[in-house]
């Protein structure tokens, strides 16, 4: 992937120029069309995602007899699949295009071996990814909240 597309997408912090080139190595850009699934929620993977151009949203699968529901509409230049990335274990969510789309895509090992080179690569993606997951927390306790009081009758 090309160094300045990288560079742009903020997430790991303020680099140097050799380390911002280190990580345009290891992101690969995969096409996908509309409707085409990333993955599946239960799949096994440890690949993380950024989203560079199109729509992709997050669904889960409530019971065996509804569909799948959107839960969270990924924003261009962020960052999805990262549970599996941090914690291996089955994908929680399915990631479906809506549109044509173009992911980056980073090899859990891969980035795992630079961080042991380029220590503030590591630092600056985990800083970045923790506010996101305390944001995507905050977002989902208020939704809880929310749910919890409308179903007791009672107003937000």
């Amino acid at each position: 992937m090309d160094q300045n597309c990288v560079k742009e997408l903020k997430m790991f912090g303020e680099l140097k120029d050799f380390e911002w080139e280190e990580l345009a190595k290891l992101v690969i850009e995969k096409d996908f069309e509309d409707g085409d699934i990333i993955f599946n929620q239960g799949d096994e993977s440890t690949e993380l995602y950024i989203l560079l151009k199109g729509a992709v949203d997050l669904q889960i699968k409530l019971a065996p007899q509804l569909g799948e529901t959107t839960i969270y509409p990924v924003k261009l230049s962020e960052i999805f699949g990262e549970f599996a990335f941090l914690n291996p274990s089955p994908r929680s969510a399915t990631a479906r295009c809506m549109k044509r789309t173009t992911v980056g895509v980073i090899d859990k090992k891969a980035f795992d071996d630079l961080c042991k080179s380029f220590p503030n690569i590591g630092i600056g993606f985990y800083k970045y990814v923790t506010r996101q997951l305390i944001e995507r927390l905050r977002r989902m306790n208020n939704y809880v909240r929310d749910v919890f009081v409308r179903s007791c009758g009672l107003e937000a």
